[in-house]
């Protein structure tokens, strides 16, 4: 089992085990506008799943929660950037309405298969 330290304590910004992966972040500019906090959360995204050894094009499923739905066409904008034409790479993505602390306008959690498949560890 592999994990991510994230910066609170008490949770990791990643795990993986065996082939699945499960990465959950937020970005860090707070005052920037729902466009550069997707922005900024989409580099953080890439750079966790690769340290995991996976990528975008694997991602199984993904939960957005969203401060206020009104943002959710800029986000989907974002996101379809981000996330690329070809369907074959797209998960299944469900955004929902939630109260996030601060001026935290997005956060993201997503679930994806290691692209080798994953470690072959003993059972938890």
């Amino acid at each position: 089992m592999d994990r991510l330290r994230g910066k609170a304590i008490g949770r990791n910004a990643g795990t993986a085990y065996r082939e699945l992966v499960w990465v959950a972040t937020i970005p860090d500019r707070k005052t920037a506008s729902i466009s550069e906090q997707s922005t900024d959360i989409f580099m953080k995204l890439d750079r966790l799943l690769a340290e995991l050894g996976t990528d975008k094009q694997r991602i199984l499923s993904a939960t957005v929660y969203l401060s206020d739905l009104s943002h959710k066409a800029s986000f989907d904008e974002a996101w379809c950037r981000w996330i690329g034409d070809d369907p074959c790479h797209w998960p299944q993505r469900t955004c929902v309405g939630a109260q996030l602390v601060g001026a935290t306008l997005v956060e993201i959690m997503l679930l994806a298969a290691r692209a080798d498949g994953g470690a072959i560890d003993a059972p938890i």
